[in-house]
């Protein structure tokens, strides 16, 4: 289940939202109710051997 990083392209606020499995349910701005919202591209954290998170760009050996 991925949480997916959103902008609202009407007041511009900027969300998380959970996403389960088959859901056909219209993502909306939690600010203003709009349904114009695009998905975001970020960055994926992956918990590495020492138990910190780390970002997979940064991460100075490839994946963890």
């Amino acid at each position: 289940m991925p949480i997916y990083e959103y902008c609202c392209e009407a007041c511009g606020s900027t969300f998380e939202k959970l996403v389960f499995a088959g859901d056909k349910e219209e993502i909306t701005c939690p600010c203003c109710k709009s349904p114009k919202v695009k998905k975001q591209v970020s960055c994926v954290s992956f918990m590495g051997s020492a138990g910190v998170g780390k970002c997979a760009s940064s991460a100075p050996s490839g994946f963890s």
